[in-house]
């Protein structure tokens, strides 16, 4: 689990059921969970290699107050997934 400070959206990422999906917690309250493969195609790296399947995420590290990058079992962790993507993304899981 990473805190993020307490300005910052979202409020909480955790890395759940052996990293198959990141759940999100935002200031507003909104609360979704993407799946790790997902969270891999939405790569905003410039290798946009493909996902090996069933790839978990490994590693979540947060970049300043703004981003989090995120390590996979497939071996990839460049990119860095604004909050604004992932908003975009949790937005997309819950409706």
């Amino acid at each position: 689990m990473v805190e993020v400070a307490s300005d910052a959206t979202p409020t909480e990422l955790r890395v759940r059921d052996g990293g198959r999906v990141l759940r999100l917690t935002f200031a507003d309250g909104l609360t979704a969970e993407i799946a790790a493969d997902r969270l891999r195609a939405a790569t905003p790296s410039a290798d946009k290699s493909e996902a090996l399947p069933g790839v978990t995420i490994v590693g979540v590290e947060t970049i300043g107050n703004y981003a989090a990058r995120f390590s996979f079992s497939d071996g990839h962790d460049t990119g860095l997934y604004t909050w604004k993507l992932l908003r975009e993304l949790a937005e997309a899981t819950t409706g």
